[in-house]
C-alpha cells in the first residue's frame, strides 16, 4: 500500500461520505471538507429508496458493524407501485417478484437523516465542516491544493468533487457543464403517519408508493415511511450517540409523503417559489386538488405548514475528458430528476467504483490517471443513462393529457384484472415509476 496517497472529497453528502468511509475502510487516507457548519445541520429530510446497486455500494464501503447498523435502521419496504385516478380508481398495480435471497444486493427504504448519521460515524475529523470551497490549484508536480472561503487550504494527490448539482469544482474543471432548468417543480410535504391519517390512504400504499394520474398535466406522488420499533430503537441510539445529533429534533416518526409535480406554468406562480410562505403554498396545494377525491382534499389539509418547493434540474451529456488526479461523482457531474428515484443509488455506485479504484492504485496496481479514467468512463455510461431516463420518466409524468388519456385509463383498468394482460402492460411501462421529490433521489 503507498500510504502517501492523499484524497481530498469536496462535498459531504451521500456519495462524498460513502467514498471516504471506502477509502479510510481501505487504508486510503482522506479528508472530506464539507459546507455545512456542523454535523447536525443536515438531519432533516425524506427516506429514500435504495436500490440493489446502493446496497452493494454501502456494503462495500462500510465496516461490517456499520453495514449492519445500516440494515437494521432500514424502514419498511414494499416492493410495488400503484397507478390510481385522481378519484382514487385503482388503474395498475405492480408488485415486483419476491425479494432476492442475496443479503446484500436488495431494495432497502431509509430515513435520509440516519443514513447520513451512519456514514458519518466513525469518521471524526476525516470530515471539516464549515469549509467552503472557492477554487483549486495544481502545484508543479501535480499535488493539488484547494482553497476554501475561510482562507485555509488543504493538500492532496487527488480531488474528487462530490459538491452537489452546484458544484463549484466542476464549474472549474469542466465549465460549460452546469445542469439546465427543467421548467418543472415539485410542490410538496409530508405528514404524521397517525391513526386518521392511516384511515384516509388507499390501502395500496402499504405496499409501496402510488403514482396519482389527473387529467391535468401533472402527477402526485404517495408513500408511507414506516419504521419497525425495533429499527426506531436503533436509530434513536446511532442518534444519541453522535454529540451533534443530540441537540436535533430529528422526527423519525412514521408518515406519509405526497409531492405534486407539473411545469412551471401548471402553477401560475405570481412570483419565484422560494418567495412563498408555507401558507400561500398550501392555499395552491388546495387549488390543484380541489375536484380530487375527499380523502385526497383532507391529506393535503393536513400537510399544515410542512411544505417545500423544488425546481427541477437536468444535468446534460458531458463529452469525455482527459482523466486527470481530478475526478467527479453523484450531482457534481450527472445531477438528474427526481422522477426515477435513483440518483441517491447512482451517487453510492460512483463511491463504490472510485473507491476502488483509487484503492488499486494506492496499492500500485495501476497508475492513478488510468484507475480515474476507468472509473470515469464507466460512470459516464451508467450515470448519463440514468439521466437520460430520469428526464424520460419526468416528461412522461407531467405531459398533456389529452383524448387518449381516457382511453389509456380505460385499458389500465381492464388489464388490472386480467393478470396476462397486466404484466404485458407493465412491462410496456418504464422499469420502475416516476418518482417524486419527496424520494429525494
Amino acid at each position: 500500500m503507498n500510504r502517501d496517497l492523499h484524497v481530498l472529497v469536496i462535498g459531504g453528502g451521500i456519495g462524498g461520505l460513502c467514498l471516504a468511509q471506502g477509502l479510510k475502510k481501505s487504508g486510503v487516507s482522506v479528508t472530506v471538507c464539507e459546507r455545512d457548519t456542523s454535523a447536525a445541520a443536515r438531519l432533516q429530510g425524506f427516506r429514500i429508496h435504495i436500490d440493489p446497486q446502493g446496497s452493494q455500494a454501502l456494503h462495500d464501503c462500510l465496516p461490517e458493524h456499520r453495514w449492519n447498523l445500516f440494515t437494521a435502521t432500514c424502514g419498511d419496504y414494499g416492493r410495488g407501485f400503484t397507478l390510481l385516478s385522481e378519484k382514487l380508481d385503482e388503474l395498475m398495480q405492480y408488485r415486483e417478484p419476491h425479494e432476492t435471497a442475496d443479503p446484500v444486493r436488495r431494495h432497502r427504504s431509509v430515513s435520509r437523516s440516519t443514513l447520513r448519521q451512519v456514514l458519518l460515524a466513525g469518521l471524526g475529523d476525516t470530515v471539516r465542516f464549515n469549509r467552503r470551497f472557492v477554487r483549486y490549484e495544481r502545484g508543479p508536480e501535480g499535488r493539488i491544493t484547494a482553497f476554501f472561503e475561510d482562507g485555509s487550504t488543504e493538500q492532496a494527490d487527488v480531488m474528487v468533487a462530490a459538491d452537489g448539482v452546484n458544484s463549484r469544482v466542476r464549474e472549474q474543471y469542466l465549465p460549460g457543464n452546469e445542469p439546465v432548468d427543467t421548467g418543472s417543480i415539485s410542490l410538496g410535504g409530508k405528514i404524521p403517519l397517525t391513526d386518521g391519517v392511516m384511515a384516509l390512504l388507499p390501502p395500496c400504499l402499504l405496499d409501496g408508493p402510488a403514482i396519482v394520474l389527473p387529467p391535468s398535466p401533472a402527477n402526485l406522488f404517495m408513500a408511507a415511511w414506516r419504521r419497525s420499533a425495533h429499527a426506531k430503537e436503533m436509530a434513536r441510539q446511532l442518534r444519541d450517540a453522535s454529540p451533534a445529533s443530540r441537540a436535533v429534533t430529528d422526527d423519525e416518526g412514521d408518515y406519509v409523503v405526497m409531492a405534486l409535480g407539473a411545469r412551471r406554468e401548471y402553477f401560475r406562480l405570481n412570483c419565484e417559489p422560494e418567495e412563498m410562505t408555507p401558507a400561500q403554498m398550501l392555499d395552491l396545494m388546495r387549488s390543484k386538488v380541489s375536484a380530487w377525491h375527499p380523502n385526497l382534499r383532507k391529506l393535503v389539509e393536513m400537510m399544515n405548514h410542512d411544505l417545500g418547493f423544488l425546481n427541477i434540474r437536468t444535468s446534460r451529456p458531458v463529452a469525455p475528458w482527459t482523466p486527470t488526479n481530478i475526478t467527479l461523482l453523484g450531482d457534481a457531474i450527472h445531477s438528474m430528476t427526481p422522477y426515477r428515484g435513483v440518483g441517491a443509488n447512482i451517487a453510492l455506485r460512483d463511491a463504490g467504483q472510485l473507491c476502488a479504484a483509487l484503492a488499486a492504485a494506492a496499492r500500485g496496481e495501476r497508475p492513478l490517471t488510468e484507475a480515474i479514467g476507468e472509473y470515469e468512463a464507466q460512470m459516464r455510461v451508467y450515470g448519463f443513462h440514468a439521466v437520460s431516463e430520469s428526464l424520460k420518466s419526468l416528461e412522461q409524468a407531467i405531459s398533456e393529457k389529452k383524448f387518449g388519456f381516457r382511453v389509456a385509463m380505460s385499458a389500465m383498468r381492464m388489464a388490472n384484472h386480467v393478470p396476462a394482460l397486466r404484466r404485458k402492460m407493465v412491462a410496456s411501462l418504464e422499469a420502475r415509476p416516476p418518482k417524486s421529490v419527496a424520494q429525494a433521489s
